[in-house]
């Protein structure tokens, strides 16, 4: 497309999302400003992250430094009985939130990156979109990218009649330490990724990923584990929902927000359903979060000048790993239809956008068959 050196270009949502757009979309050429509603610089969200390639080619693509990353060298299948288990070779890496944000970071300017600027409205014009913040401040672009999340008010705006579906069950999330695990734990959990069936259903997962700052320094890593855990829609889910402070949660709870009586029962039911390692791994874990499991599948991302773009569009299931690489994905994707062929602004956004709908259908499709497979009850 010509001229695309010259479009504005404002994203609205500056975690992994609007960074990808913002970091992809400057590389082509674009003038890009990421507006972001939290008011101080984002801290980590310690969660990790299994390394995709969609992730790592955007990264080298815009010359951004290297992504902190530990290794895996194989697979190591438990059962909750207890046993050496099943090994098979297969390397992988892992990094975290954080050390996405911070590599992001690196290679997109301070000066076009603003804090505490919340948008509040959109109007688009014939050649521009219009967009409004809750400070009263204006700007207009040529293109609007909104990556406002998993519970997008975008999204719930432009498409009323789509929620995000409920899985059937949750991931119980925790981050460890490495210093604050016992040597043996950690040399077991160490250079695997390891997975364990649970006697009622589901499945736990670990492996390291990087620690504070970034750090993967060997003493000052994270263990990282996942638990699949069914809850039944409703009473449970809205009791499981409900933070330390009695506020009900649409649809996580972070670190130090779970109630201690539930982190009591989440270690008790580690105890009885995960193989021994892993019930040490959990009950060692003094904070761990919440994160129920849903879908969300759009029927379309381009509206007028307004592009959802991560997880403001589609929502896939973490067994599929792809939540981070599929925002790279659409950041690059866009970017490359807007310095294709395409003679108009609406023509390359109309090629983009079938290209990640057939990607995001595919995605959420694979995340349903994994958790058919690995989250079902006993």
């Amino acid at each position: 497309m010509s001229g695309v050196a010259s479009l504005r270009v404002t994203v609205a949502g500056g975690s992994l999302g609007g960074l990808c757009a913002g970091v992809a979309l400057r590389g082509a050429g674009c003038l890009v400003d990421i507006f972001e509603r939290t008011p101080h610089q984002m801290t980590s969200r310690g969660a990790g992250i299994v390394v995709q390639d969609d992730l790592t080619s955007l990264l080298q693509q815009n010359n951004a430094p290297t992504l902190p990353t530990t290794s895996c060298t194989h697979r190591l299948y438990l059962e909750a009985t207890g046993g050496q288990g099943k090994m098979i070779p297969m390397p992988q890496h892992f990094t975290s939130w954080e050390a996405i944000y911070r590599t992001l970071r690196a290679v997109f300017s301070d000066e076009h990156y603003h804090l505490g600027k919340t948008m509040t409205d959109f109007t688009n014009e014939e050649n521009y979109v219009n967009v409004l913040f809750a400070d009263g401040q204006t700007c207009s672009a040529d293109l609007l990218i909104c990556t406002d999340g998993i519970h997008s008010k975008t999204r719930r705006r432009l498409l009323p009649d789509i929620h995000p579906h409920y899985a059937g069950y949750v991931a119980f999330r925790g981050t460890l330490p490495e210093g604050a695990a016992d040597s043996d734990l950690v040399n077991f959990f160490d250079e695997r990724f390891i997975f364990c069936n649970a006697r009622s259903g589901g499945h736990i997962l670990c492996y390291l990923i990087p620690g504070d700052d970034a750090s993967i320094e060997r003493g000052k890593r994270r263990l990282n584990w996942v638990w699949y855990v069914h809850v039944k829609e409703g009473a449970d889910l809205t009791a499981l929902l409900t933070d330390s402070q009695g506020q009900q949660r649409e649809s996580s709870l972070g670190p130090g927000e779970v109630p201690q009586s539930r982190v009591k029962d989440i270690h008790t039911q580690a105890e009885q359903e995960l193989h021994p390692q892993f019930a040490r791994l959990v009950q060692a874990t003094p904070d761990p979060f919440v994160q129920s499991i849903i879908d969300v599948v759009v029927p379309q991302m381009v509206f007028g000048r307004v592009c959802l773009l991560g997880d403001a569009a589609f929502v896939v299931r973490p067994h599929t790993a792809a939540a981070a690489a599929k925002a790279a994905d659409d950041a690059a994707s866009l970017a490359t239809a807007l310095m294709g062929s395409a003679t108009s602004l609406e023509r390359a956004l109309s090629i983009w956008e079938q290209r990640q709908l057939e990607t995001g259908r595919s995605l959420t499709d694979y995340g349903v068959m994994l958790g058919s497979r690995w989250a079902r009850a006993r």
